[in-house]
């Protein structure tokens, strides 16, 4: 059964997880995030489940800053781009094209090729291993007044040690798409304006071998960013997210979800889950159930209800999983409720157990070290 399994805390990394993350096979990768003015680094930390511990790579060749964009070869873990400060201030950013690779094997860094472009301010990349390239879409929209959003896309050759440049999909720049890779095209759906204001329903999937992207078909679900998806193996799978909000800034949480598939070109609504709509919840893929952690309910945590639920496409049904342990108790002030209350985590599968990692809860006023891990039964 989809709800069969247990809860497990695993402890405090050495910093706040921020992106770029990545699953290596054993270990879970993830960057120092920002926080207070500061722009974080893509210093890495590295969680094994196996062990319940983290451990430090080496430091980072690369300057600190945010944004940058980053995946897993299956040797190394190259990480490009971003907006690099000198003095770690967010204030004294600017967006960089240097970047690095870590290699497992050798537990040392190296200098990568720049890439030929800069990514989008605010952009939040989107970085995928496609068997032979490193695969980046990035989109932002326009957040100055008199200034005009941007979509990169770009793709990195380890074995060349070069980047080339792909067309861009021809959408609406925006924030918050959902970006899945199916193993072998992306597929890029919704997102929102620079205030939230305006929601999109339109998408689009990439072939990066041919460089051609064909839009996709209408929705069965209203237009959203910032939902929690992932890849079935034949479906991209996505849930909730936020919609066009009533006043600028403003969040207004959805909890309708939907599956597309591309082999038929078609999208098929899924049934209401027995979660409460939420915004930023973390997602991932099984094998067998899509799995949704967290997220906030219009921008306020705890969020009513269950914390977690699982989707099964064989059943076309939603199952709510027990309930998460409690946050760890050092930090007097922090928050007391389940740990499955959080937004903005990561999530992923490693073959065994689903890992969130991360994210915001309603107390901490900044983005947390810890994690949760749902293991299945059997």
């Amino acid at each position: 059964p989809a709800n069969a399994g247990t809860w497990a805390s695993f402890p405090n990394g050495f910093y706040a997880a921020g992106a770029p993350t990545a699953w290596t096979g054993t270990e879970l990768l993830v960057a120092r995030s920002g926080c207070c003015g500061g722009v974080g680094s893509v210093d890495l930390e590295a969680f094994d489940p196996a062990s319940n511990t983290w451990h430090q790579l080496p430091p980072t060749p690369l300057t600190p800053r945010s944004g940058a964009a980053g995946a897993w070869t299956g040797t190394e873990m190259v990480v490009a781009g971003g907006l690099a400060s000198p003095d770690g201030l967010r204030e004294d950013a600017a967006p960089a094209t240097d970047g690095a690779a870590w290699n497992a094997s050798t537990n040392t860094w190296h200098a990568i090729a720049p890439m030929p472009t800069t990514l989008p301010d605010l952009g939040n990349p989107t970085a995928v291993w496609t068997g032979t390239e490193v695969l980046v879409w990035s989109s932002a929209p326009a957040f100055t007044p008199g200034t005009n959003g941007s979509e990169v896309v770009l793709a990195y050759n380890p074995l060349t040690n070069t980047w080339r440049k792909l067309p861009p999909s021809g959408l609406t720049s925006r924030q918050g798409a959902v970006a899945v890779w199916t193993g072998n095209q992306l597929v890029v759906w919704g997102g929102l304006n620079s205030d939230n204001t305006s929601a999109y329903a339109d998408g689009a999937r990439l072939d990066p071998v041919t460089g051609t992207w064909h839009r996709l078909p209408a929705a069965p679900v209203p237009a959203r960013g910032y939902a929690g998806a992932g890849w079935s193996g034949r479906e991209v799978l996505l849930w909730g997210g936020s919609v066009e909000a009533k006043a600028p800034g403003g969040i207004e949480s959805v909890g309708q979800g939907a599956a597309y598939d591309p082999v038929t070109n078609r999208w098929r609504a899924l049934p209401l889950s027995p979660l409460r709509a939420k915004s930023f919840p973390a997602a991932a893929w099984t094998g067998h159930f899509f799995i949704i952690v967290g997220g906030s309910a219009n921008g306020v945590l705890p969020a009513p209800g269950p914390g977690a639920a699982a989707y099964d496409p064989a059943t076309n049904t939603w199952t709510v999983l027990p309930t998460a342990p409690s946050y760890p108790p050092p930090d007097p002030n922090g928050p007391t409720g389940p740990a499955d209350q959080r937004s903005e985590g990561v999530a992923v599968w490693t073959g065994k157990a689903v890992l969130v990692v991360g994210g915001y809860d309603y107390a901490l006023q900044g983005p947390r070290s810890d994690g949760i891990k749902w293991q299945p039964a059997g």
